[in-house]
C-alpha cells in the first residue's frame, strides 16, 4: 500500500514477490508489539459509540483486540477508509491529532497486508499481439517501420484498451491478413534486385498547416510535407507533384513561390512557380498555361538506394509578413494566406534498378553470407534460427527449425538462396509463437493450480508492457539463465528498459488509451464558441499529454505527480491557446506553469475536451471520467 508510488517501484513490485527496496514490512512480532501500544487509539476515540451496547455501525470494538484485526479484515478495512478520509470520529466528537491517526492507520494497513492471503492470479488466455505491438516487433526484429493499419485488421477493445487478450479474437479473414502481412514484410526486408516499377501516392495534409514550418524539413522552409518511403532497390525514380495551379486565375499565383524537393535532407530539385511570366501566361493563354505550369511538376528524376528514405517537398519561406492581403481577416492562427499548397505527391520506380545496397533490414536478416553453394543451407539455418529465437521470445526449440527450413527449401528451389530466406522469414512472422504469447502450464501442475512465471515469460511480459514489443537480446539472455528471478537483476533491467527510447510507448500507447484521447477526433466543439479548437490544436493536445506523461513515467518521482506536476509541453500554437505568450515555433518544449488550473493531467486541454459537452463543461461528465480513469 505505501512504498510503490513511482512507476519504477510499481513495476518491480509487480515482477517480484519481495524486493529489498520496497519490502519494508515489519515482522509479525513487531506488529503485535505496536498493536498493544496503538490500541489505546481505539479505546479513546472509537469504543464510546462502537460498543456491544450502542453497536453503532454494527461494530463492537470493545469485544475486539489488536490480535483480532486479521480475523475481522472487512471491518478494519472499513475503519481504514473512514480514518484516512477523516470521517471518524464524527462531527462533534473529540478529534485526534493527525499524527496519531496516521500512525494507527499505518499499523492497521501493515497488519491487514501481512494477514492477506495470496490472491488467485486468475486464468490467462493466449495473448495475440495487437497492431501496435506487431508494428513495434517488426521494427525491432527486421528494422522496418510499418503502418499496421495498412496490414492488419482493427483490434477489438475492452475497457478502452486494445491489448486485452479476450478482445483480440481472430477470424478466418484475420488469418489471411496475417499471412499476407508476413509475405509482404519478408519480401520488403530481404529486398528484390529487380522489382517492378510502381507508383506510390501520398497525401500531404490540410492547407492551413502549410502556412508554417513543417517538422522534419529544413529551417527557412514552410509548408509541404515529408514522408518516409521504402525504395525496393537501388536505381532511378521519378517524383510527381500534384497540380499546384488549378485554374486560369488562382489567388495564390500572384507571388513567386520557390518549391524544393529533398531526399534525406539533400536538395535534388528546385522550381520557381507563380508571379512574373507565369502570371502573365495564365492571364493571356489561360488553360494551356495551366497545363504547362503543372507539367513542370511531373516526372522529376532522382536516384535512391534501397531501403527507407525521407523525401520532402516544401517551399522556401518567402516572407515573414502576417498576411499577403490588403485587408487582413483577424483569424487566430492565420498568416501568409496567399500561398501555394502541396496536396499530393507520387513516387514512381525504380525505372532502372541497379542492384541492392546494404539496408538496416538486410543487415538484420543476413547474419551470414554463404561463400559457396554447399554452405547455403547451413547459413540459412543460422539466419532462420537467429530470427526465430528473438521472434519467439525464448520459446524457440529444436522442432521449430526443420519446419521453417522446409519453407526455405521451397523458396530456394525456385529463386535461389535469398528467395528461400524470404520464404522462411515469412514463416517466422506467420508462426503462432510470434503472433501469440503463450504461458504453458509446468509439468506436474494440476488444473486450477497457481504457479510462478518463468524468467522467459516474465521477460515477455515486461517487454510488452514497457516497450509494447518483443524482448531484446540482453533481456532474453538473462531470462534464459533464469536471472530475472533475482530481485536485483530485475531492478536493473526495469531501470534499463525505462531509460530506453522504446519506453516512450508507455505514454504514446498505454496513456493514450487510458486517458481516452482517441475520442478527440470524433468530438465537434461549438465552432462559434471555440473556433481555435480545430484538428491541429487537437493533435497538439495529444502531443502535450504524451510528452507530459512520458516525463513522469520515466522519472523516478511519485505517480501522484501526474495530478500535481507544474510543468507541461507546448509549441507556439498550443501556448497561444493557453494564453502563454513567450513561446515561439513549432517545436514542443517544456515550460513551467503559473496557473494552478493547468497543473497535472486535469489541466491538459485534451483531458478537458474529452470530458466536456461541445459547448460547455460538465461536472457530471468530468466526474464520471475521473472516477473511471483515475
Amino acid at each position: 500500500r505505501g512504498c510503490a508510488t513511482s512507476l519504477r517501484l510499481a513495476l518491480l513490485a509487480t515482477g517480484a514477490a519481495a524486493l529489498a527496496g520496497c519490502n519494508r514490512a515489519p515482522s509479525p512480532e513487531a506488529l503485535r508489539a505496536q498493536g498493544r501500544d496503538l490500541w489505546r487509539f481505539v479505546e479513546r476515540h472509537c469504543v464510546e459509540c462502537h460498543n456491544e451496547t450502542d453497536l453503532a455501525g454494527d461494530i463492537a470494538f470493545d469485544k475486539l483486540g489488536p490480535d483480532e484485526v486479521a480475523a475481522h479484515a472487512d471491518t478494519f478495512e472499513r475503519a481504514v477508509r473512514k480514518l484516512r478520509g477523516r470521517m471518524m470520529p464524527p462531527p462533534g466528537g473529540t478529534r485526534p491529532e493527525n499524527a496519531e491517526t496516521d500512525a494507527f492507520v499505518a499499523w492497521l494497513e501493515a497488519t491487514l497486508d501481512a494477514a492477506a492471503p495470496q490472491p488467485a492470479p486468475g486464468y490467462v488466455t493466449p495473448h495475440r499481439m495487437n497492431r501496435t505491438e506487431y508494428a513495434n516487433a517488426i521494427r525491432d526484429l527486421l528494422a522496418l517501420n510499418v503502418d499496421p493499419a495498412t496490414l492488419l485488421p482493427v483490434d477489438g477493445a475492452e475497457h478502452g484498451f486494445h491489448n486485452i487478450a479476450n478482445a483480440l479474437t481472430v477470424s478466418p479473414s484475420s488469418i489471411d491478413q496475417f499471412l499476407s502481412a508476413a509475405r509482404n514484410l519478408s519480401a520488403q526486408a530481404v529486398g528484390n534486385a529487380h522489382p517492378r516499377a510502381v507508383g506510390v501516392p501520398y497525401s500531404i495534409g490540410n492547407a492551413r498547416a502549410q502556412q508554417f514550418h513543417v517538422d522534419g524539413l529544413p529551417l527557412g522552409t514552410r509548408g509541404g510535407g515529408v514522408i518516409e518511403h521504402y525504395f525496393p532497390a537501388d536505381g532511378e525514380y521519378k517524383l510527381n507533384i500534384g497540380d499546384l495551379v488549378t485554374g486560369a486565375w488562382w489567388f495564390n499565383t500572384e507571388h513567386e513561390n520557390t518549391l524544393v524537393a529533398l531526399l534525406d535532407g539533400r536538395k535534388f530539385f528546385e522550381l520557381t512557380i507563380g508571379g512574373g511570366q507565369d502570371l502573365k501566361e495564365l492571364d493571356q493563354i489561360r488553360a494551356p498555361a495551366v497545363d504547362a505550369i503543372n507539367a513542370r511538376l511531373k516526372n522529376i528524376p532522382f536516384t535512391a538506394t534501397a531501403g527507407v528514405h525521407r523525401l520532402g517537398v516544401t517551399f522556401l519561406h518567402r516572407s515573414f509578413a502576417e498576411s499577403d492581403r490588403q485587408l487582413y481577416s483577424q483569424v487566430a492562427g492565420g498568416g501568409q494566406d496567399s500561398v501555394l499548397t502541396v496536396n499530393q505527391i507520387e513516387i514512381f520506380g525504380p525505372i532502372n534498378a541497379t542492384g541492392l545496397s546494404s539496408t538496416p533490414s538486410r543487415d538484420k536478416v543476413f547474419v551470414c553470407r554463404p561463400e559457396t553453394a554447399a554452405t547455403e543451407k547451413s547459413c540459412a539455418e543460422r539466419i532462420v534460427a537467429s530470427l526465430a529465437r528473438q521472434a519467439f521470445r525464448g520459446a524457440f526449440n529444436a522442432d521449430d527449425l526443420p519446419r521453417l527450413m522446409r519453407l526455405y527449401d521451397e523458396g530456394a528451389s525456385s529463386g535461389g538462396f535469398e528467395k528461400g530466406v524470404e520464404h522462411a522469414v515469412a514463416g517466422v512472422l506467420a508462426h503462432p509463437k510470434f503472433l501469440y504469447r503463450f504461458e504453458p502450464k509446468p509439468e506436474g501442475a494440476a488444473p486450477g493450480d497457481s504457479y510462478p512465471l518463468s524468467s522467459v515469460e516474465l521477460a515477455s511480459r515486461l517487454s510488452f508492457f514497457i516497450w509494447s514489443s518483443i524482448p531484446d537480446a540482453e533481456l532474453l539472455e538473462l531470462a534464459a539463465a533464469d536471472k530475472l528471478a533475482e530481485p536485483e537483476v530485475l531492478r536493473q533491467q526495469v531501470e534499463r528498459m525505462l531509460r530506453d527510447a522504446r519506453a516512450e510507448t508507455l505514454a504514446s500507447n498505454f496513456a493514450y488509451q487510458w486517458l481516452g484521447l482517441g475520442e478527440l477526433d470524433s468530438l465537434a466543439p461549438d465552432p462559434f464558441l471555440f473556433a481555435d479548437v480545430d484538428r491541429d490544436i487537437r493533435k497538439h493536445f495529444v502531443t502535450e499529454s504524451r510528452l507530459f506523461v512520458d516525463s513522469i513515467f520515466r522519472s523516478d518521482v511519485s505517480v501522484l505527480e501526474l495530478l500535481t506536476a507544474r510543468h507541461t509541453f507546448v509549441n507556439e500554437a498550443l501556448a497561444r491557446h493557453y494564453g502563454i505568450d513567450d513561446v515561439y515555433g513549432t517545436r514542443f518544449r517544456r515550460v513551467e506553469l503559473t496557473d494552478e488550473n493547468r497543473f497535472g493531467l486535469l489541466g491538459k486541454g485534451g483531458v478537458l475536451l474529452v470530458s466536456s459537452y461541445p459547448n460547455r463543461t460538465s461536472p457530471v461528465l468530468r466526474g464520471q471520467w475521473l472516477l473511471e480513469n483515475v
